[in-house]
């Protein structure tokens, strides 16, 4: 099924996913994008509370598996929904009867919620709790004052992890929150582009979706004018639960179609779309983006520090060990190739250790050129082939 949204199409979810008499909402992807938890209700007995579900995308075919309840966060007696999956996969924020909990997974499988410290807990109602990609800040909605207000309102808070745990939470700011209703902020890998709802002026429904860029990496209250999704993805209803796909091109949502929710994807226009990032798996080679050399050299362009700090933070967070793998494109001896491969991944090993991850846990290889992936015969061909790969293991 499509919806068009002006030249936009809204693809609805296959039947793996979406049931015809149950509802489904809150999606929440994992960082490869290749594991999707949202909640059902009243799909079957005895899921007549929300619960949470899960289905899986097959790498090659792209198709989406038949979704599962979760055991272990989901009870025929509470209402419980995903909001967000840490980067390593292994934790869950999850919203539990208008509280935010954690779950860790283990050899088992998930752990039991258990809530957040109470002093994240603001006010009579918190939810959409997620924690960005480099594991420092935790953002979320709660039912509380922002500080320019008297009386509450669901506002978007922030709290930035210390080493005594996470901080007091703080307005996002003024620029964001409003008198009116802000909640499901998704911030997307980038660190920079977050996403939320609000019935703000301006607002095409009863819920639109806002874009809105941070400033500068050293604050949480200072962003970009929000601008409006406008009416290729936003409609006349309640616009929520929008999370983006971590290469920016896909947002996964729920919309009511007729009484029930169901999930859809579309692909964002381009202007509203987040900067692009490595997106990292693992144990999967991936080309890590946006880093450019001097030609020739393995000196590393300063436009590329950027996505490497971004990558180190990453790394740090989550204790990972990496692989690098430097590639390069046929022209010149070979031997010159594997040289200059050899270099620039070990030029990139140095520049992630400067930001501070550990040189014990990074190796560094050259291939030269003998794995493209691409055809050397065309210069889109040979720039696809001069690349270095990054694995996490």
């Amino acid at each position: 099924m499509q919806i068009i949204l002006s030249i936009l199409f809204a693809v609805l979810l296959p039947s793996t996913v979406n049931t015809t008499t149950g509802e489904e909402y809150g999606p929440t992807l994992t960082m490869d994008d290749n594991t999707l938890y949202f909640v059902g209700l009243n799909r079957e007995e005895p899921n007549m509370t929300e619960d949470i579900f899960v289905s899986h995308r097959d790498r090659k075919t792209g198709e989406w598996s038949t979704a599962r309840v979760v055991p272990g966060l989901s009870s025929p007696h509470r209402n419980e929904a995903p909001t967000s999956v840490s980067g390593d996969g292994r934790t869950m924020l999850v919203f539990v009867e208008g509280r935010m909990c954690f779950s860790v997974r283990g050899p088992q499988g998930w752990s039991e919620p258990r809530p957040l410290p109470r002093h994240l807990q603001l006010g009579n109602w918190q939810a959409d709790a997620m924690i960005t990609a480099d594991g420092k800040a935790l953002i979320f909605a709660a039912n509380y004052p922002d500080e320019n207000e008297e009386k509450p309102s669901l506002n978007i808070f922030v709290s930035e992890r210390t080493e005594q745990g996470w901080g007091i939470p703080y307005s996002i700011g003024p620029t964001i929150n409003t008198a009116g209703m802000e909640r499901s902020p998704f911030l997307h890998p980038d660190m920079k582009t977050l996403y939320f709802s609000s019935d703000r002026e301006g607002t095409l429904g009863e819920l639109d979706v806002w874009v809105s860029r941070r400033l500068a990496d050293s604050c949480w209250n200072c962003w970009s004018e929000p601008e409006n999704l406008g009416p290729e993805i936003n409609t006349t209803g309640r616009d929520c639960w929008y999370k983006i796909s971590a290469d920016g091109k896909t947002a996964y949502y729920a919309q009511k179609n007729g009484r029930r929710h169901d999930i859809y994807c579309v692909e964002l226009p381009e202007d509203k779309r987040p900067e692009p990032i490595t997106v990292l798996a693992r144990n999967e080679a991936v080309a890590i983006n946006n880093l450019l050399f001097e030609t020739a050299s393995d000196v590393i362009m300063p436009s590329s520090l950027p996505e490497l700090k971004r990558i180190a933070q990453f790394i740090q967070t989550y204790g990972f060990a990496v692989r690098l793998a430097g590639h390069t494109d046929n022209i010149g001896k070979a031997e010159d190739n594997k040289d200059l491969s050899q270099r620039r991944a070990e030029s990139v090993k140095r520049q992630l250790v400067a930001f501070g991850c550990d040189a014990e846990k990074i190796r560094a290889f050259g291939y030269g050129d003998t794995k493209p992936v691409a055809d050397n015969a065309t210069e889109e061909g040979r720039q696809a082939n001069r690349r270095v790969e990054i694995t996490i293991q």
